[in-house]
């Protein structure tokens, strides 16, 4: 009988907490991410975008409308992911850019497939002459955007500019194994 009682007292608080568990993490995962005042601004028709340095939940919230069904080739993750854990990423790109809004949904979702850590990346939305209110964005002489830039410490690798010549992720594993790449606008 004592074992009964035991065994109905322990699953009754077993399901007790991981209700509240649960209730903790959709909190969490409903956090509100506010947009600050200091990061929006106008593009040339006097509609509302990111200018400044932003962060990826910010980046997501601005772009929630912003869909990607793209498929990238699970083979060539495989062998980027080894290869990018220590790396760095700067992402320069305009909100108001159909360029950005084509090829970033899918640079962040093969980032996240392949667990880095997006935290790490540095993000800079630029208006339509590729600046910000205070020229962060001065230190990566743009060409056009979105421009995704690598690092091997503070040393620039190489950059992915405007669109990928074969795909994001060949792209992406050229780059990073050190083979001969040239993005679309290079001289």
């Amino acid at each position: 009988m004592k074992t009964k009682l035991f065994l109905v007292v322990f699953l009754s608080l077993a399901q007790i907490n991981c209700n509240s568990n649960l209730s903790q993490k959709k909190k969490v995962n409903n956090k509100k991410i506010v947009i600050p005042e200091s990061l929006k601004g106008r593009d040339l028709e006097g509609n509302e975008i990111l200018l400044g340095e932003v962060n990826i939940d910010q980046l997501k919230e601005y772009t929630k409308d912003w869909s990607s069904n793209y498929n990238a080739d699970s083979d060539v993750l495989e062998k980027i992911k080894p290869l990018i854990k220590k790396r760095g990423i700067v992402l320069i790109m305009g909100t108001w850019c159909e360029d950005s809004e084509r090829e970033i949904p899918a640079f962040i979702n093969i980032l996240e497939s392949i667990n880095y850590d997006i935290t790490k990346m540095r993000i800079i939305a630029v208006d339509e002459d590729k600046k910000t209110p205070n020229f962060i964005e001065k230190d990566y002489e743009l060409i056009n955007i979105p421009t995704i830039i690598f690092y091997d410490n503070k040393n620039e690798i190489n950059r992915i500019v405007e669109f990928p010549i074969k795909s994001i992720e060949e792209d992406m594993l050229d780059i990073l194994s050190g083979k001969s790449y040239k993005h679309a606008y290079y001289k």
